[in-house]
């Protein structure tokens, strides 16, 4: 828009000039009118070349704008990977973690009779509560009370 506003600025100060000198000198104008050609030619290649120069660097401007863009679409996606790659290493920490916690709970001895399936029963309701467990997870997590057995005397 700056180009065009200063051409036509140059062109109506061209055509002012010299029709006021074709005006007030007219063997000028007729020496104007012998060379209009040759003006018309040396202009429209002028304008011709005006043409390409501003689509060059429009070009220019372009291609500087989409790589900008690539570069921050690329730097965007590697934050996205950077944080995948570290939800993934939690997870795999996660993992080796709760294994080691089911080994912990599996391998446990095992007592015979109903003390002693209490007794594991409670300390499972432990381990479950130093995991964070709560009566949401398991309803024998309520009220953090394990059922007691009356027996009889």
């Amino acid at each position: 828009m700056k180009d065009t506003v200063k051409g036509g600025t140059v062109g109506g100060v061209t055509a002012f000039v010299t029709t006021t000198v074709a005006a007030a000198c007219p063997p000028i104008a007729i020496a104007l009118t012998a060379a209009a050609p040759v003006l018309a030619v040396i202009g429209t290649a002028g304008m011709v070349y005006e043409f390409f120069k501003i689509l060059d660097d429009h070009k220019k401007t372009v291609k500087i704008y989409y790589e900008s863009l690539t570069q921050q679409e690329l730097e965007r996606l590697q934050a996205i990977e950077n944080e995948l790659i570290y939800e993934h290493q939690k997870n795999l920490e996660f993992l080796v973690e709760a294994q080691a916690i089911n080994q912990e709970i599996t391998n446990r001895p095992i007592a015979s009779g109903i003390e002693g399936a209490m007794q594991r029963l409670r300390e499972s309701v432990a381990i479950a509560k130093s995991l964070g467990l709560t009566s949401a997870d398991s309803n024998l997590l309520a009220g953090s009370q394990v059922p007691h057995i009356l027996t009889e005397q």
